[in-house]
């Protein structure tokens, strides 16, 4: 099988090859998700494969819509840790897990969790023996997915075959027979079979998987489901759509990835625009997308801000990315990574949340979603094996590669380093000294293993007004908010690059929900009051506004310490803000819509440029 030639490539993708070793509190976060949930969750949650083994003994189980999906979004996750880590401890854990998890697929490609006569028909029987819907095309998304990632991270030709032989099911199903994947219902996730089977045809060239993609796209204009397409071309908003569920956005995904097999300009054009209307309408100050698991055109909107549901918006942002180049969409990434993904997990790894909320406190998802335990299964829920996911991503974005000429981009900065391969075989060494987002400083040394000419694009955020940067001592002056600083020359052993962020506060006026209060960042840090570290109360805050924003970093105290903790003097009294990340952490309440102060003398910002 072949991979098969994009007619639109990619103007920045993931570095396939590259090596990476996070420092600070990121590399602390995911050598903690390897440690205590990526290499011990199957065999704590036992039912995450056997529900395959007994989908047709009896008595039935008592699943979910959603059950079959926890293999899938566990084995991603896991496959995006391991690109992190390199470990071989997790790639053997994972080997023999894939294993396990291709024995339980049938002889006629079916990887679900349902009863023989229930296949991919959108139902299945319940213990009590009443029917219900399923989510069944949605769960075996996830299980290619999965798959399909293994497959491309080592090379496992099992993991592909299995792959092709679910995609062969769907093909034999729905392809010109009559029956349409619309008909099985929850058309928002029971259509996202799209974006894996686009995928699968760029890696083996089969048409008929792309064939059963455009089938797909035909239902999109299902009247039960969302015309993304035709609805984004004409302006509509999307949380105006008919079910602006947040399982929606990995169908969309699909439509990036018909761009990049046919090169058909309406495609872009749809997919930026959804990604676009979402970030008006839906990024919350966090960082985090949904408002009870769904779009409603409100950022104020106080109802959960489901983990899966961030989860999948960064996951389309990689694809807007890859898309588009857009420095400011890596911006996002790096908002939503270092505040709503820090925020949603615990600093074990061994649990995350559901809601990650604006304001309020952070809850275990094993707590909030109780109701999704089984015997077999009591830690297993759509959002804790999905969460780790978003730490995962960063093998995604952090270093990226143009494919039009092999230039580096460096999107994430934190200590540590990376290797990645340069055009000509080498390999070069990026080492970044820092105690970024703490502070702005940052001091990269670029080894490369010879001379070698290459460009390296260097993300300048767009919050950062006043960046500066020198190479090798001399100062750059084409340094622009919201821009990649390119700099080509041919790089030798002790080249460095001296880069200063601008970490001045800034406010993000609230409206709606949030009407007279304002959120405060530092850098790419949402700033939050946690009582551990203030005397007042939660009802009683200072006003906060341009005359008294101007603050001093503190030492961090009190246990678990926080990432970052600011000093600001308001109205006579000290107020300790701590990164978002870090507020709630010991279970107490904590604000980030703060009181507002000299509303007038405040120039007013959209949500989208609030944070980048």
């Amino acid at each position: 099988m072949e991979q098969q030639v994009r007619k639109a490539l990619p103007t920045l993708d993931r570095a396939a090859d590259a090596r990476f070793h996070f420092g600070g509190v990121v590399g602390e976060r995911i050598q903690a998700n390897e440690r205590n949930w990526l290499l011990v969750a199957p065999d704590a949650n036992p039912a995450v494969l056997e529900m395959f083994r007994d989908r047709d003994r009896k008595p039935v189980r008592d699943l979910l819509r959603w059950s079959g999906e926890f293999a899938g979004k566990y084995l991603t996750s896991a496959v995006q840790g391991y690109r992190l880590t390199g470990h071989e401890d997790l790639r053997a854990y994972l080997d023999r897990f894939v294993r396990d998890l291709i024995d339980t697929q049938t002889e006629d490609g079916y990887l679900g969790a349902f009863p023989r006569s229930y296949r991919l028909t959108g139902w299945t029987i319940a213990p009590d023996g009443t029917e219900f819907q399923t989510w069944d095309a949605w769960n075996h998304y996830h299980i290619m997915l999965g798959l399909l990632l293994w497959h491309e991270e080592t090379g496992d030709e099992p993991a592909l075959a299995a792959c092709c032989r679910a995609a062969d099911l769907f093909c034999r199903t729905f392809l010109d027979t009559g029956h349409r994947l619309a008909f099985i219902g929850f058309s928002e996730m029971n259509l996202s079979p799209i974006h894996v089977l686009c995928l699968l045809h760029e890696r083996t060239g089969i048409a008929r998987y792309l064939q059963m993609a455009r089938a797909i796209e035909q239902d999109f204009e299902d009247p039960a489901a969302n015309d993304y397409v035709r609805a984004a071309l004409a302006g509509r908003e999307f949380f105006e759509a008919p079910k602006p569920r947040w399982e929606s956005l990995h169908t969309i995904q699909g439509i990036a990835e018909l761009y990049f097999i046919t090169g058909a300009d309406q495609y872009r054009r749809a997919y930026e625009h959804i990604w676009r209307s979402i970030l008006r309408g839906d990024r919350h100050n966090t960082g985090g997308f949904s408002s009870g698991e769904q779009a409603v055109g409100n950022p104020y909107d106080p109802r959960p801000i489901e983990t899966c549901c961030t989860v999948a918006w960064m996951a389309l942002s990689v694809d807007m990315l890859r898309m588009t180049g857009l420095s400011t969409v890596a911006d996002e990434l790096e908002l939503s990574t270092l505040n709503a993904v820090l925020g949603s997990q615990s600093l074990t790894g061994r649990w995350c949340t559901y809601d990650t909320p604006m304001d309020g406190v952070r809850t275990a998802s094993a707590h909030t979603l109780w109701g999704q335990a089984r015997p077999g299964s009591p830690e297993l829920n759509c959002c804790s094996v999905n969460g780790p996911r978003a730490l995962g991503m960063l093998s995604e974005w952090a270093i990226m590669r143009a494919p039009a000429d092999g230039a580096v981009a460096i999107n994430y900065y934190g200590p540590g380093f990376h290797e990645v391969n340069l055009p000509a075989g080498s390999t070069v060494r990026l080492i970044q000294e820092t105690d970024y987002p703490v502070r702005g400083d940052i001091h990269l040394r670029v080894e490369p293993e010879h001379p070698e000419r290459f460009r390296l694009l260097l993300r300048i955020p767009e919050w950062s007004r006043q960046t500066t940067v020198t190479l090798n001592g001399q100062a750059e002056s084409e340094v622009r908010p919201g821009s990649y600083l390119e700099l080509e020359r041919e790089w030798r052993r002790g080249d460095t690059v001296e880069l200063s962020l601008d970490m001045s506060p800034r406010l993000w006026i609230g409206e709606r929900e949030a009407e007279g209060k304002v959120s405060v960042y530092r850098g790419p840090v949402l700033l939050a009051y946690d009582p551990r570290f203030n005397a007042v109360d939660p009802d009683d805050l200072p006003r906060l506004g341009p005359r008294n924003l101007t603050g001093t970093l503190a030492t961090p105290r009190g246990r678990p310490a926080p990432i970052l903790t600011v000093k600001l003097a308001t109205e006579g009294r000290d107020l300790y803000l701590c990164d978002f990340a870090s507020a709630g952490a010991a279970g107490n309440p904590y604000v980030t819509w703060l009181p507002m102060l000299d509303r007038e003398r405040i120039a007013p910002a959209s949500p989208a440029g609030a944070a980048g």
